[in-house]
This record gives C-alpha cells, structure tokens and sequence, in this order.
C-alpha cells in the first residue's frame, strides 16, 4: 500500500508545483509552474506538458483504467495547445489547472477501485503500457511544439505583443 500512496503523492507533487505552489501576497489565489514556464517561447509549455505528463504515467502504474487515462491526456493537451498561445494561453493555464484535475481523477480512480485500480503494489510499466501512453502523451508535445513555432514565426510572441516594433514604411 505504501507503494501505491507514493503513487499518489507523486502525482499531488507534480500537480502541486505545476499549478498551484505560489500564493499570491494577500489574496487566496494560487498558480504554479505551469502558467510562468509557459512564458518562455517555444519551449515552455512542451516542458510542462511533458511534465504533466508524469501523472499520466504514474495514474497508469496505478492501473487506472485508460478510459480514465485518455480523459486526462485529453486535459493535458487542451492545456498544451491552449497554453502555447501568448498572454491568453497563459490565462488559461492558471484558470483551468490540468495538472490538478488530472491529479484529482487519479485518486478518485484508485479510490473507487475502478476496473482494477489500486493494486497493493504498483507494477511496472510494460511494452504495451509504455506504448499506449506514448501515443497518448506524444501528440501533446509535437502538436503543442508546432502551435508555438507557428506563432513564432509569424513573430507572434510576448516580446512582439508587449514590445511592439515601431511602425515603418517600405517608402522609406
């Protein structure tokens, strides 16, 4: 059991510091990672994509069952997608906070026992486990990745959006 509660707890860790680990000064809000690395062009929201992803695997260590699974990767990627997009994206990450909600359906999964879940200890990870969630977690990073190349080379960024060039004509 103490494996399984790991588990669990690793999950809660990752969503934790991905959504809700600062608290801003006098007020209950919360944000993560996942909104501030989401900042940085290019990158950012594949590394907390990829990083959310964790819960993925450790909810299929836990043998949650992959309708549960999918539903999950389904939150992973609209937050990938979503989150690529500059200044609005980002509102979106700190508003909707996958990597919480993934969490959560996890642990509602191993406690209602559903379809098996919540072995006494967590096996590991098969060719066919690794291979499913691979085609679950892949798309979310390659596709989040060519949203956010997309808008960078079409100079669409922070840096454009908040330090716009000024205006100059080709008469010049």
């Amino acid at each position: 059991m103490a494996d399984v509660r790991s588990k669990e707890q690793q999950a809660e860790r990752v969503a934790h510091l991905l959504d809700d680990v600062f608290r801003l000064p006098g007020t209950s809000v919360r944000l993560g990672f996942d909104p501030l690395v989401g900042l940085f062009p290019l990158i950012g929201d594949v590394l907390v994509t990829a990083w959310g992803a964790m819960i993925l695997v450790a909810a299929r260590q836990l043998n949650v069952p992959w309708r549960v699974i999918a539903a999950m990767a389904y939150n992973l990627i609209k937050n990938g997608v979503i989150g690529s997009v500059p200044l609005a994206g980002d509102a979106y990450s700190f508003w909707f906070k996958s990597n919480a909600r993934n969490a959560a359906m996890l642990l509602r999964a191993v406690k209602r026992g559903e379809g098996g879940a919540c072995r006494l200890v967590a096996p590991r990870l098969g060719f066919r486990d690794l291979a499913l969630l691979a085609l679950l977690i892949l798309p979310s990073l390659v596709v989040t990745f060519a949203i956010s190349l997309w808008l960078w080379n079409r100079d669409i960024s922070y840096f454009t959006i908040l330090f716009p060039r000024p205006y100059h004509s080709r008469i010049d």
